[in-house]
C-alpha cells in the first residue's frame, strides 16, 4: 500500500472515530507529552547508498487524544526533532503535524497498552553539506507507535513508547529511524465541564402488587441503567437494593466485570420483600435504596441512589392469570377456621352416610354461608365482569375474613371465600372465571363414572379426567345451594365450548402462594346451631327428593299387579341409597316376603345403618343360612358382632371373609380387633358405620 492509500484509510478512520465521538457523546480526553530519540534505521545519502548520513538525534512530541467506545483512541499530534550528520555539526531538523488511530487495552487494571498508526505533513530543513544536498520544504510522513505503561491514577499514567517514522521525499525517503522515549499521558475531564462519576436511572416501573411480595427475588420490579462517569473503567461492579423494614435483606440485582468509561449498561433490579408489604390497604410509596459497589483501579468505591416505589393495596389484582386466586386462598386462615370446622362439625353429625361425602360438606359449607348472611353484590368500583373484559385492569379482591365481615362481595369473591372454606376441610375446590361471573366448584367423593350413573341430571357436573365436579353459581347465594348449582351447570354448559379456564386451587398455590395477613383479627360470630342443621337438612332433603323421585316413579311404572321381589329390592335400594331408610326397609321388607334372598341383606343393611344391630345380625345370620357364601351378609354379620362387642365373633367371621374375598376384607380391616394399631378406636367413626354394599340380585 503507498502513501496515497494509507492516507486515505488514517483519514478514514478518523473520520469513523468522529462520527462515534458525536453520536456517543463527549468522551474523555487526554493530553499527551513525551522526549524522544531518534535513531537512524537505514537512511542513506542519495549519492552514495552505502553511506550511513545520520546518526542519533532527539526531539519531543505533543499530542491529544480520546478515548471512544473503550478502546479506539484518534489522536492529533504535533512534534519536532534535531538528527544531526555523522561526521558534522549541522543536523536535519523538522517539524511534523499530523494524526492518526490507536487502539489501546488494559490487560490489568494498572496497565495500559496502545498501537496506532498515522501520518501528516513534515516540514523538512538541513544545509548543504559534504555529504548531501541542502534539504528544505514539506514532505509527507507516515508513523507507526507502540506503547506499554503504568497507571497511577486515572488521569496520569506514564508509559515507554516506540515507533517507526518514515519522511517521503521526491525520489527516496528523507529519513526513516526509530524513535523511542516516556511519555507521560494526562486524562482531562469531559468536553463541556461535565460531571464525573457513576449515574443510576430507574424505567419500566409499575406499581408493584403485595400479593406477589415473594416473587421479588426472580421477577424484576424494574430496571436499572448505569452510566459510568468515572474517569477510568470501572470493575466488579455489582449492585444490591434494599428498602428498609420491607426487605429482609439486601438483594442481589446482578454484575458486570467491568463498564467502560462513558459507556452504559442495563440490568433487572429485584428485591427480597417481606410481609410487611401486605399491610398497605391503600396505594402507598416505599423509599428503597440502591448501592452499587465497584472498583476504579485499586480503588474501591460506592455509589448509591434512592428509588421510590409504589405499591398497589394488598387486595388488588389483575386477571391476567387468573392463578392469582391462589394468593386470597388460605386453608390456614383463622377467621375462616372459625366457620367452616363449626360448620362441617355439624355436618358430620347430620350426614347420610349413603350419600356422598364432598357434597354433603359442599352443602353444609354453602348453606352455612348463606345462614350467616353473606350476599352477592357488584362491586362499586370495578364490578369483576368489566374487570375481566380488560386484563391489564386494578380488581379489588376481597380476602374472605373481609367477605365475612363485610357479609357481601362479587362473584370473585364470594367464589374465593366458598374455595378456602372447602380447602381448609380438605375437600378440594376449582375457581372458573367466566366473562360475567366466577363461578367455583368441588369435586364428589365419588368417581366420574360412578356420577354419570347416579345422578338424575349428570350434565350438571364438570367431568374432568376422574373427577365430576359440581359448579356454583356464588351469585346465586341467596338462593341457596341447589339453585347455584344449577345456574352454576346452566353457565358451565353456556361457556364449555369456549374452552374457559378451570384453575384448581392447589394448581394455583404453584405459582401464587397463599398469604396470610398477621394484622387480622377478625373472628365471624357463629350461626346458631339449630338454624345450620335446620338449613343443612333441609338441602339434603331437597336434594334427595329431586333425584329420588324421578327414578322411584320409573320404577314403580314397571311393577305390574304386587310386583316381584327383585323390583321391590330395586325400589328399596334406591331410597336407601339416598339414605331413606324407612321407604327403603317398607320395600325391603315386600321382597323378604316374598323369600327373595338379596332383600334379606339389603334390609340388614338398614338395621345396620339404623344401629338396630340386633336385627342386623339376625337377618345377616338368616342371608347366611340360605347362602353360606354370600360375602355381603359375611361382612355385615361381622361389622355387627363387632358393633355388639362380640370381638371374638366378629374375629371368627372376618377370618372367613378374609379367606373368601381378601380384598373385600382389607377395606374393613378394623375388624381385626387382636391388632394393636387398629380396632374400634383407631377406625374414624362415620367411615366404620357406613352400609355395607346393596346386594342387586345381579
Amino acid at each position: 500500500m503507498g502513501f496515497k492509500g494509507l492516507a486515505r484509510a488514517t483519514i478514514s478512520l478518523a473520520m469513523l472515530a468522529a462520527l462515534r465521538f458525536f453520536a456517543a457523546g463527549a468522551p474523555q480526553l487526554s493530553a499527551r507529552i513525551s522526549p524522544e530519540l531518534w535513531i537512524p534505521a537505514g537512511n542513506y545519502a542519495q549519492s552514495d547508498p552505502s553511506l550511513e548520513l545520520f546518526s542519533v538525534g532527539y526531539g519531543a512530541t505533543l499530542a491529544g487524544d480520546m478515548s471512544l467506545l473503550g478502546f479506539l483512541s484518534p489522536y492529533a499530534e504535533i512534534s519536532a526533532a534535531s538528527v544531526p550528520y555523522n561526521n558534522s555539526s549541522y543536523s536535519l531538523t523538522f517539524w511534523q503535524l499530523g494524526g492518526g488511530l490507536s487502539c489501546f487495552v488494559y490487560p490489568m487494571p494498572r496497565l495500559m497498552a496502545r498501537a496506532g498508526f498515522g501520518g501528516g505533513i513534515s516540514h523538512v530543513s538541513a544545509p548543504k553539506t559534504d555529504l548531501a544536498e541542502a534539504i528544505k520544504g514539506l514532505a509527507p510522513y507516515w508513523k507507526a507507535k507502540a506503547e506499554f505503561g503504568y497507571r497511577f491514577s486515572p488521569t496520569f499514567s506514564l508509559l515507554a513508547e516506540c515507533g517507526y517514522t518514515t519522511i517521503i521525499g521526491s525520489e527516496s525517503s528523507v529519513y526513516r529511524g526509530l524513535s523511542t522515549g516516556v511519555l507521560a499521558n494526562i486524562a482531562l475531564d469531559r468536553l463541556g465541564g461535565g460531571t464525573s462519576g457513576l449515574a443510576m436511572s430507574v424505567s419500566r416501573q409499575s406499581p408493584l402488587f403485595p400479593i406477589t411480595y415473594y416473587k421479588s427475588e426472580k421477577v424484576p420490579i424494574g430496571y436499572l441503567k448505569l452510566t459510568n462517569g468515572e474517569s477510568a473503567e470501572i470493575r466488579n461492579v455489582s449492585v444490591r437494593f434494599s428498602a428498609g423494614a420491607y426487605t429482609s435483606r439486601a438483594a442481589d440485582c446482578g454484575s458486570f466485570p467491568l463498564v467502560r468509561r462513558g459507556a452504559s449498561v442495563e440490568m433487572p433490579l429485584y428485591a427480597n420483600f417481606n410481609d410487611k408489604v401486605l399491610g398497605f390497604s391503600e396505594l402507598t410509596k416505599v423509599q428503597g435504596e440502591i448501592r452499587v459497589d465497584y472498583r476504579i483501579l485499586d480503588s474501591s468505591r460506592e455509589s448509591q441512589s434512592a428509588v421510590t416505589l409504589s405499591f398497589n393495596n394488598r387486595n388488588a389484582s389483575t386477571w391476567r392469570d387468573a392463578r392469582v386466586v391462589g394468593a386470597f386462598i388460605s386453608p390456614q386462615d383463622p377467621s375462616m377456621l372459625e366457620i367452616s370446622k363449626y360448620v362441617a362439625g355439624l355436618v358430620r353429625v347430620h350426614s347420610r352416610p349413603e350419600l356422598d361425602k364432598n357434597i354433603q360438606y359442599g352443602m353444609g359449607l354453602y348453606e352455612g354461608f348463606r345462614v350467616y348472611g353473606v350476599t352477592w353484590s357488584a362491586d362499586p368500583t370495578l364490578p369483576y365482569a368489566a374487570a375481566r373484559q380488560d386484563p391489564a385492569s386494578i380488581a379489588y379482591i376481597q380476602y374472605p375474613y373481609q367477605t365475612l365481615s363485610y357479609k357481601s362481595g362479587d362473584s370473585d369473591s364470594l367464589a374465593i371465600l366458598v374455595a378456602e372454606a372447602l380447602e381448609s376441610v380438605a375437600i378440594p375446590a376449582a375457581i372458573v372465571p367466566l366473562p360475567e361471573q366466577v363461578l367455583v366448584a368441588f369435586p364428589l367423593d365419588m368417581p366420574a363414572s360412578r356420577a354419570r350413573s347416579t345422578f338424575s341430571n349428570p350434565d350438571d357436573l364438570i367431568y374432568r379426567g376422574d373427577r365430576a365436579w359440581v359448579p356454583l353459581a356464588v351469585s346465586l347465594m341467596r338462593d341457596g345451594f341447589l339453585r347455584s348449582w344449577k345456574g352454576g351447570a346452566e353457565l358451565w354448559r353456556a361457556h364449555s365450548g369456549d374452552n374457559p379456564q378451570f384453575v384448581e386451587v392447589e394448581d394455583a398455590w404453584k405459582e401464587f402462594l397463599p398469604l396470610s395477613l398477621a394484622d387480622v383479627d377478625f373472628r365471624p360470630i357463629r350461626p346458631s346451631e339449630t338454624a345450620i342443621n335446620a338449613a343443612f337438612d333441609n338441602v339434603v332433603s331437597r336434594f334427595v327428593t329431586a333425584e329420588v323421585g324421578p327414578k322411584a316413579k320409573r320404577i314403580a311404572e314397571g311393577i305390574q299387579g304386587a310386583g316381584t321381589g327383585r323390583q321391590w329390592n330395586s325400589l328399596g335400594i334406591l331410597y336407601a341409597q339416598y339414605g331413606l331408610y324407612e321407604e327403603a326397609n317398607a320395600n325391603f321388607g315386600k321382597a323378604v316376603a316374598m323369600d327373595y334372598g338379596p332383600a334379606v341383606v339389603n334390609y340388614a343393611n338398614v338395621c345396620f345403618l339404623l344401629k338396630d344391630y340386633a336385627s342386623a345380625s339376625t337377618y345377616f345370620r338368616r342371608a347366611l343360612d340360605s347362602q353360606p357364601e354370600n360375602k355381603t351378609a359375611l361382612l355385615g354379620l361381622a361389622r355387627s358382632r363387632y358393633e355388639l362387642d362380640d370381638y371374638s365373633g366378629a374375629d371368627a367371621l372376618f377370618a372367613k371373609l378374609k379367606a373368601v374375598d381378601p380384598a373385600l376384607a382389607d377395606q374393613y380391616a378394623y375388624l381385626q380387633s387382636k391388632v394393636d394399631t387398629g380396632g374400634a378406636l383407631g377406625a374414624d367413626a362415620a367411615d366404620r358405620l357406613k352400609g355395607g354394599p346393596w346386594d342387586g340380585g345381579n
